[in-house]
């Protein structure tokens, strides 16, 4: 195996050199967990892996993480010794059954500088006060992300990469911005590719009872141009992407009660990922309602019944 961090040249990532160094106790168990997932991993990575990982941390982190969730939850994945050089692949490709599963990971970051860039907010101490959580700002990086790596897969379909039998998935990490970011009452990766808006209740005033809850309707998203529609997975467009892994786990927080994987099917996926897949911790299906769309959380029940 070779060392993760047996990396040098210009311009690396800082939280590489930091990990390298490792000059304090958290510091080096990290290092020696991301050794210990390195030594999984490698079989399966892109020979230039440790060149990209020194310069973009938190995205290749996750496209590693996700290949080590997949092998700890005994999915079989195509060795890099099998993959083709020529035109590229997307990250990762799980084998099943004599099919493929293809998944293409990105890890946005903040976004350009203006309105619509998530901006950290100020410490009290510093002189910040209240804010709005960057909700908006949130749903255009994660927006955008899906819909390069969107373009990326059907530029793979075309090339003849992704076979038109195969599953092709994008995992999204709002590892940068996930503190910001909240799992509860929908991920924010749900209010990104359906018209979901913001979450109301109804109550009585006299009698203090819940009389309504919901979510609005919200078709775009306001960005300081004009609004993108949040519709994707609504839009036949997009039916040749089989749905999306969301998590907000990072580096700085691992826990995946606190910060789930989620996966949400395509309802109109051309070629649908089975459900009850074994892998995630929250999976969404949505089927039509009458002249709507309904959405649920197929493993909830499963989780509420183990919590009691």
């Amino acid at each position: 195996m070779s060392d993760l961090f047996d990396v040098d040249g210009a311009n690396l990532d800082l939280g590489f050199e930091n990990l390298k160094i490792a000059e304090f106790p958290i510091e080096q168990q990290l290092r020696a967990l991301l050794q210990e997932m390195w030594a999984r991993y490698e079989p399966y990575a892109d020979p230039d892996f440790r060149q990209g990982f020194a310069r973009d941390v938190d995205g290749r982190f996750w496209e590693m993480y996700l290949g080590c969730t997949l092998l700890e939850a005994g999915r079989t994945l195509l060795p890099v010794v099998d993959r083709q050089r020529e035109c590229g692949q997307p990250d990762l490709c799980v084998l099943e059954g004599g099919r493929r599963i293809w998944i293409e990971a990105i890890s946005p970051d903040e976004g350009a500088p203006g309105p619509d860039q998530i901006v950290r907010p100020v410490p009290i101490n510093e002189g910040g006060g209240l804010a709005a959580a960057p909700i908006r700002q949130a749903q255009l990086r994660t927006s955008s992300a899906f819909w390069t790596k969107a373009q990326k897969i059907t530029r793979y379909i075309e090339q003849g990469v992704i076979a038109p039998e195969d599953t092709r998935i994008i995992a999204i990490s709002a590892s940068r911005f996930g503190v910001y970011v909240a799992e509860q009452p929908l991920p924010l990766i749900m209010t990104t590719l359906f018209p979901i808006g913001d979450a109301y209740i109804t109550i009585d005033r006299d009698t203090g009872d819940v009389l309504e809850e919901g979510f609005h309707a919200a078709p775009l998203i306001q960005r300081d141009r004009n609004p993108i529609p949040r519709t994707a997975f609504l839009d036949e467009r997009f039916a040749d992407i089989s749905g999306v892994i969301w998590s907000r786990v990072g580096l700085g927080n691992l826990s995946r009660q606190v910060r789930p994987i989620t996966y949400v099917h395509n309802p109109l996926a051309q070629v649908p990922l089975p459900t009850n897949w074994g892998v995630w911790d929250r999976e969404f299906v949505t089927v039509r309602q009458g002249d709507g769309w309904e959405s649920n959380d197929i493993l909830a029940p499963a989780a509420a019944a183990e919590a009691s």
